[in-house]
């Protein structure tokens, strides 16, 4: 043991520090995870009609934020499906926001 120091000393003097260090680490990963959750939330729903394919539901929405081959690939590995197995009557999330259609819907009018 160094000479001089007591953890006992060490733990009374910074006790109000350390729980403090730790509240504020705990309440950060719970405030991350309610936001990676709500953000996952606010997208889009849509029901796969016949004759739909990820390239022709990536036109309709041109105006998201990503390429097309960006929008197929992150609808591939958000719903865990190939672009080559939809199927008529299957819901997927897609990465444009209800805002974003609302907006991109008021423009085309």
């Amino acid at each position: 043991m160094v000479e001089g120091f007591s953890l006992k000393a060490f733990y009374k003097k910074y006790f109000y520090t350390i729980v403090v260090a730790g509240a504020v680490f705990l309440l950060s990963i719970l405030f991350s995870l309610t936001i990676q959750e709500d953000s996952s939330a606010n997208f889009q729903s849509i029901l796969i009609e016949e004759g739909d394919t990820l390239w022709s539901i990536a036109s309709r929405y041109e105006e998201s934020h990503l390429t097309k081959a960006e929008f197929i690939a992150w609808i591939e590995e958000y719903n865990e499906v190939r672009a080559d197995a939809l199927q008529p009557g299957e819901t997927i999330v897609i990465p444009v926001t209800q805002d974003e259609h609302i907006q991109s819907m008021a423009s085309a009018e």
